[in-house]
């Protein structure tokens, strides 16, 4: 005899990704009884996340600032702006989000938040599939996994930031974004600042770097005070603090995969691989899965990257890998020559092909043509006891 349902779908992991879909899914009028898991008791203002998009939008109400600047510079301080009519780099503050998140859910009676509780193992089992938790045991038609996952990556970026304050304003220009200033990069990879002013006296100043392995969260903390000193901010009050590791462009994942299970998340590709940016593409991944949950049907993991947007970017990382050295040229080379609306395009989901065409043309030749026919190569998943900054737990904890 088949056991009962509890209920057709659990979602595992209540951060970015499992919060969004749950919210979509509660905000309908049907649909079907989700049950969420989340091992954390209560949110923290622990999370930043970025994107370009018009000024007024869906998702307007969770953003916080605007700008309609943002910039790159080089060691020395050379400074490029950069700016698209119509378009703004906008933010989303943590608290805001899992608020909106929680409050919509609060109001559903289909859909299941249950703080406090750690899943554990998952196995199919005959009608559905069994995930075992710290309050017993569940039995759902489909299971959407968004908890962390070991796996291969072409490459890290391992960051830490910190938002601060002071009564005199910082030396910051509150109009615009320090998206990649004092680029740098040496045989370990490249290294930059990301600066969002969220005010005269107060921003966000994070320390970021991208390698062939995460970075020990200590090296980066300590590089991060050092670079708060060198810009006379020792003595400002540290608001609070974020930080993780995102893993560019997965490989194999080490668990096998579990019939009825879909990775989602950062495990399930929600990070575009050459970028980082991750919070739009979990907002149409969770759309298309509320639209086939509200028709009937299963749910679906992370849509295929484009043929052409993974070659790119396949191409790209290897290029980082093999010479990590350069890495700050190639970026700022993309800063100089190409136009802001395809950069931007680039760096999200919407690049064309006369895109690529301006890419190439603004990229040194050799480093990427000798990639073209090259094997793909991957790091090996950081193993549990590895001394790194602890994994984001949701799709895009920076982007």
């Amino acid at each position: 005899m088949t056991p009962a349902v509890d209920a057709p779908l659990v979602v595992l992991g209540a951060g970015l990704a499992g919060l969004t879909l749950a919210a979509r899914l509660a905000r309908e009028r049907s649909g079907p009884r989700v049950v969420v898991l989340e091992p954390r008791t209560a949110y923290q203002d622990d999370r930043s996340w970025c994107f370009w998009r018009p000024e007024q939008h869906d998702l307007s109400h969770l953003v916080s600032q605007r700008w309609k600047t943002w910039t790159f510079s080089d060691a020395a301080g050379v400074t490029v702006r950069h700016q698209v009519p119509g378009l703004a780099y906008q933010y989303v503050r943590g608290s805001d989000f899992y608020a909106s998140a929680q409050a919509d859910i609060a109001e559903s009676p289909r859909v299941d938040l249950r703080l406090g509780v750690r899943a554990g193992t998952v196995a199919a089992v005959s009608g559905g599939v069994r995930v075992e938790t710290s309050e017993g045991t569940l039995l759902a038609c489909q299971v959407i996994d968004t908890r962390p996952r070991a796996a291969e990556a072409m490459l890290y970026q391992s960051f830490v930031g910190v938002e601060l304050e002071r009564d005199h304003p910082l030396p910051f220009d509150p109009r615009e974004v320090t998206l990649m200033g004092s680029l740098a990069a040496d045989s370990e990879g490249l290294r930059f600042v990301y600066a969002l002013p969220l005010g005269p006296n107060r921003a966000i100043v994070e320390w970021t770097r991208f390698g062939l392995v995460p970075i020990n969260r200590e090296r980066l903390v300590g590089e991060l005070d050092q670079l708060l000193t060198g810009l006379g901010l020792a003595d400002a009050r540290r608001v609070r603090t974020e930080g993780g590791v995102l893993a560019m462009g997965l490989g194999r994942q080490a668990a096998p995969p579990i019939a009825g299970v879909l990775p989602a998340g950062n495990a399930g590709g929600a990070l575009r691989a050459a970028s980082g940016y991750g919070f739009l593409r979990i907002q149409r991944w969770a759309q298309l899965c509320t639209e086939r949950l509200l028709a009937g049907r299963e749910a679906v993991g992370h849509p295929e990257e484009p043929r052409l947007r993974r070659t790119f970017d396949r191409i790209f990382l290897q290029a980082v890998r093999a010479h990590p050295e350069r890495t700050a040229e190639y970026f700022l080379a993309l800063a100089h020559g190409v136009p802001p609306a395809g950069l931007v395009r680039f760096l999200s989901d919407g690049a064309r092909a006369a895109d690529y065409a301006r890419i190439i043309s603004s990229l040194p030749w050799s480093p990427f043509i000798a990639q073209l026919a090259a094997p793909t190569v991957f790091s090996p998943a950081p193993t549990a006891t590895a001394a790194t900054a602890t994994p984001s737990t949701s799709t895009s904890a920076k982007r």
